[in-house]
């Protein structure tokens, strides 16, 4: 019970520092998506949106580009099902241990969509999601030109 009432302790201490992103790292399945959220606002210059944003977790600061944000501890991320949901920017990272983020890939939405999930016929999860291997994301990312990436500040 005490490693319980540790974790609400810190995941409050979270909220708190990092109010300026009105996140609220609850523990009801959006705990990793808010921490890969302020992880990768800090590291690429992002503004973080209200949320439940539809499409779009945050804008670049630098260039108003608008960035969907996935975030796992494992080696598969996800990308949203529907035409009408792909975004224009895609940032699907991995969180390790340290609390350190690797990042899978960073580029259009639409590539992802057109040169892996429509070539290979992929089918969603309930209509819902895709789901991505670490590998394949990695393999696109090397195809993005670094013009086309979210940059790190």
């Amino acid at each position: 019970m005490e490693e319980i009432k540790q974790l609400i302790a810190i995941t409050k201490k979270l909220k708190e520092k990092y109010i300026h992103f009105n996140k609220n790292f609850s523990l009801d399945g959006k705990l990793v998506g808010d921490i890969g959220e302020v992880l990768a606002a800090e590291k690429y210059g992002l503004r973080l949106l209200e949320e439940n944003a539809v499409v779009y977790d945050a804008e670049e600061i630098a260039t108003g580009r608008m960035v969907q944000i996935k975030s796992s501890f494992k080696s598969n991320s996800y990308f949203p099902f529907g035409e009408d949901r792909i975004p224009d920017y895609f940032l699907s990272i991995v969180i390790d241990e340290n609390g350190e983020i690797e990042e899978l890939y960073n580029g259009p939405g639409r590539y992802v969509y057109d040169e892996y999930i429509l070539k290979n016929n992929l089918k969603p999860y309930k209509n819902h999601y895709y789901t991505l291997s670490k590998g394949e994301l990695s393999k696109l990312n090397d195809k993005v030109p670094t013009r086309e990436k979210i940059q790190k500040v």
